[in-house]
């Protein structure tokens, strides 16, 4: 199993994987995919401190993807930080995952690893006691990791919410005590809780890469007191000196080989326990090893591992029938048979650091300079040193300490540039320090960007755009440019098919998503550029879909992202259209309000307004909407929603006519409008058309978004200190929508008729049809009443102008339908 494929469809806002050693390009290029998918904003990684050095030294820390899209956290223990566990925290769920697998590729993808994965919801009651006490377990095990073991305060903040946004499992109490669970060696050594855990002891099957010396493996022995041992040896994988185990366990010990039939090597690790009361099984980090299995992580390696418990069973242990770990026991063999692995286990070297650099963090951003945090126990105030960063940029400093700075740490100011730099303190005489990474604190907008990732920028953005500019929520823009930054990240890497052969990308230097954007902060993006940033990718979405052929679920996703454009826009300019009512209020009075450029704004959405319809997007996405209805009409239905096709097709058009008379402007001259609109729409299938003839169910929807543009503006008046109201109504632009229509259409020979075939009303409601007749009629009132729609009347030959000359007619035809509707 890993950590990619037991993700699957989780949802997630937070996540925590803990790993020995670590592939920055294997975690930036695979698996970060599958955590944003799942709706984490910014993992947390952990990993052994003497692996991170060594990526240091290695040049491999310096992609910008660590610390802007996850944090990598060393962490430092007696000897080894060794274990492999997932935590993904949600408000509806948390997932857990312990395995025997380290977050690198050779591991993920050449190697038989043991694990497993535990889901609890929070809403549901269909969890065994097993997987309820692990996933608990697991969560207290993270937290208690990190407040003795994470010295960042940025990456710790980040696992805290973690931990609160998962305090609804602290209400689920088991059904029944669990034989089995989680185990790890924060306080106590594992074997000797589980050996606590087990009656007498018959036989214990032992395998891993690594055993111990002959000291070692006695003092397991002595812990277990099993009456015979078996050792599971894979061939050219296992460290292991034969004679020194029969020496620790006596002449009862039996070796043999642990058969697989596949290419992967075992890097598995466990002990099978057998006795009267049945079988348990240990799985996950350790190895068989005193390090790992005798001490505790403030002695020797920190470990973490599952205990599997079955009862009596004549079939044997469940571990050697899994399809997932397609290795057996063989048959006994001669110990002197077996090929062991001879491994070389390297020392720090010289360049091991003699300070400690316990945090290295972002306190304030002040236009291109950082106030920068580093703490540093060891350091003696007043000393003379020099902040290196991996990229070699050097800063020679004093280091002062503030007088009530209680972390033996200094603050000092550096440029922007070194946001996110993996540094190193360099102390003359002394050596220098473990290196850190700068890190920016998460900040609450994390969450919003995992919404935004979760469902692939489509739901989640609408309400971005309002906090953008109804209710004053200063993250929201930075928010928005995270987000979409990140979606078109991805998009980009699967459109260049950049996942091309592994080990051919290991070798390169390390870039992947590289945005630019140092963190999510409330003056990292000025309002009205949030929304650029939307549009820019809805809009892009828009054109990669309609390039490929249609499915259900691309058209339901062009759906989506068609409405967040014009949710962009028509929200834009609705904001806009409230300038004249706020030009008198104070700037003191709303200081969120200064950074919105209402000019700018504007702009950008009346521009992307006549982008819309250079780019005839209504007449593309109407074929390819009528391309795959037309095959697939009853799964097309069931995922294009009603209310937003009325958004997208009718709705949001009216409001544009309505908002072009609101600002006296035509941001699309208003006869190419309703032309291009008609020429779109008259020959779409009834999925589309039939928005056009249910008339009151469109006023219905219309009122609906008036009256929550009513609430953002009270909320929005609230703030200022002032009352706000929409300049005008939007029902004169769903008017002038059903005329421009109608009375085009109608004046087609085909269907002068229409509307005099009884069928029709057996098909649709009499009130429906009569009060889209009502729109269409008051349309033409208005058009012939007032100057502000002359540019209607100035095409020639178009059949809207001829029958406002009084030429074929159809009034009549609408009139029948009114009064049938009374």
């Amino acid at each position: 199993m890993n950590l990619i494929d037991a993700l699957g469809e989780s949802e997630a806002e937070y996540a925590v994987c803990t790993t020995y050693p670590f592939e920055p390009l294997f975690f930036s290029n695979y698996a970060i995919d599958s955590l944003q998918d799942a709706g984490v904003a910014t993992p947390v990684v952990l990993m052994d401190d003497h692996q991170y050095e060594k990526l240091a030294r290695q040049q491999q820390l310096t992609s910008r993807a660590i610390g802007q899209h996850y944090y990598l956290e060393p962490v430092a223990v007696e000897d080894t930080f060794h274990p492999k566990v997932t935590f993904l925290a949600g408000e509806a769920a948390c997932h857990v995952s312990v395995t025997s697998a380290n977050i690198t590729l050779g591991e993920y993808t050449t190697a038989a690893q043991l694990g497993q994965t535990a889901t609890v919801a929070a809403d549901s009651e269909q969890v065994t006691p097993e997987q309820l006490a692990v996933t608990q377990d697991v969560r207290s095990f993270i937290d208690q990791l990190s407040q003795e073991y994470v010295s960042g305060r940025d990456p710790r903040t980040e696992i805290q919410r973690a931990i609160q946004t998962t305090e609804w499992l602290e209400e689920r109490t088991p059904s029944r005590t669990v034989q089995g669970g989680f185990f790890h060696n924060l306080e106590t050594p594992i074997l000797e809780q589980v050996r606590d855990r087990l009656g007498d002891v018959t036989t214990a099957t032992l395998f891993a890469p690594f055993f111990g010396s002959k000291t070692t493996l006695s003092e397991i022995d002595a812990t277990i007191d099993a009456d015979h041992y078996e050792i599971l040896v894979s061939d050219g994988n296992t460290h292991l000196d034969p004679d020194a185990t029969v020496d620790a366990f006596g002449d009862s010990v039996t070796f043999r080989p642990l058969d697989h039939d596949t290419a992967r090597w075992i890097h598995a690790k466990g002990i099978v326990f057998e006795g009267p009361w049945g079988t348990a099984t240990l799985y996950g980090s350790p190895n068989i090893t005193g390090q790992a299995l005798l001490k505790t992580g403030a002695t020797g390696n920190l470990e973490a591992a599952l205990l599997h418990y079955e009862e009596t069973d004549s079939s044997g242990p469940e571990l050697w029938s899994q399809s997932s770990f397609p290795a057996v026991p063989g048959a006994e063999r001669d110990p002197d048979k077996f090929d062991f692995a001879d491994y070389a286990i390297s020392g720090p070297g010289d360049s091991s650091p003699t300070i400690s650099l316990v945090d290295a963090r972002v306190e304030q951003v002040e236009d291109d300079e950082i106030i920068v945090r580093l703490v540093a126990p060891a350091v003696d105030d007043g000393t003379e040193l020099a902040i290196e960063s991996l990229s070699e940029k050097r800063s020679d400093i004093v280091w002062t300490r503030d007088a009530d700075d209680k972390e033996d740490g200094i603050t000092l100011r550096l440029p922007e540039s070194w946001a996110q730099a993996i540094v190193c303190l360099d102390v003359p005489d002394e050596g220098r320090s473990n290196y850190r990474q700068i890190t920016t604190e998460p900040t609450k907008g994390t969450r919003k960007v995992g919404d935004v990732l979760r469902d692939g920028g489509r739901e989640s953005m609408q309400s971005l755009v309002d906090e953008t500019l109804f209710l004053g929520v200063g993250i929201a823009p930075g928010v928005l440019t995270e987000a979409v930054s990140r979606l078109s990240e991805k998009h980009e890497q699967q459109t260049d098919e950049v996942k091309q052969e592994q080990q051919t990308e290991i070798k390169d230097s390390e870039s992947a998503f590289s945005t630019g954007i140092t963190s999510v902060t409330s003056t990292s993006r000025k309002p009205h550029l949030g929304v650029k940033d939307g549009m820019d990718y809805a809009e892009k979405r828009i054109e990669s879909i309609l390039e490929n052929p249609p499915t259900v679920v691309s058209v339901e996703e062009l759906i989506d992202h068609f409405d967040n454009l014009w949710y962009y826009v028509t929200r834009g300019l609705i904001r806009s259209s409230l300038a004249t009512q706020l030009d008198q209020v104070e700037d003191d009075d709303i200081t969120f309000e200064t950074n919105l450029n209402v000019g700018r704004l504007h702009s950008l959405c009346a521009k992307r307004i006549s982008k819309i319809f250079r780019s005839r997007y209504f007449r593309r996405i109407r074929i390819y909407v009528n391309q795959i209805h037309s095959l697939h009409p009853e799964s097309t239905a069931e995922v294009l929603e009603d209310d937003k096709l009325s958004d997208v097709f009718v709705i949001y058009p009216a409001v544009t006519l309505a908002l072009m008379e609101w600002h006296n402007e035509s941001f699309v001259e208003r006869f190419e409008f309703v032309r291009q609109y008609h020429e779109a729409m008259t020959i779409a299938n009834p999925l589309l058309g039939e928005l056009l003839i249910e008339g009151e169910q469109v006023k219905t929807r219309l009122r609906e978004h008036e009256s929550t543009l009513e609430d953002q503006l009270s909320a929005l008046g609230d703030r200022m200190g002032r009352e706000l109201a929409l300049p005008g109504e939007f029902m004169p632009g769903l008017e002038i929508l059903f005329y421009g229509f109608w009375y085009r259409e109608l004046a087609r020979i085909s269907d002068q008729g229409l509307f005099d075939n009884e069928e029709i009303f057996e098909r649709y409601e009499p009130a429906e049809l009569a009060a889209m007749a009502r729109l269409a009629v008051a349309g033409k009132d208005r058009i012939q009443s007032s100057s502000s729609y002359g540019a209607l009347k100035k095409g020639r030959f178009d059949s809207v102008v001829r029958l406002t000359q009084g030429r074929s007619d159809p009034t009549p035809q609408l009139q029948t339908l009114i009064d049938k509707g009374q």
